[in-house]
């Protein structure tokens, strides 16, 4: 997970469990961190078909986040 902002910058890798092909995607890391502090749980389901499509995001509790992509400039 990379993210970079005015005020810095992070880059973290995670553990994942992956299918299907690579994707590149981009989020506001605000909404992203919003659905992350509310979940209480270790793992979390993130699901993302392509670069223009929402990310839904499950957790343990049938509650299921919906985060719009941001466009990449590359």
């Amino acid at each position: 997970m990379e993210m970079t902002t005015k005020i810095g910058s992070m880059d973290e890798n995670i553990t994942i469990e992956k299918e299907g092909k690579d994707l590149r995607i981009a989020f506001d890391p605000k909404f992203l961190i919003d659905v992350l502090r509310v979940i209480d749980e270790e793992e979390v389901n993130l699901y993302l078909f392509n670069a223009k499509a929402p990310c839904f995001i499950r957790d343990d509790n049938s509650y299921i986040y919906l985060i719009l992509p941001v466009n990449l400039i590359e």
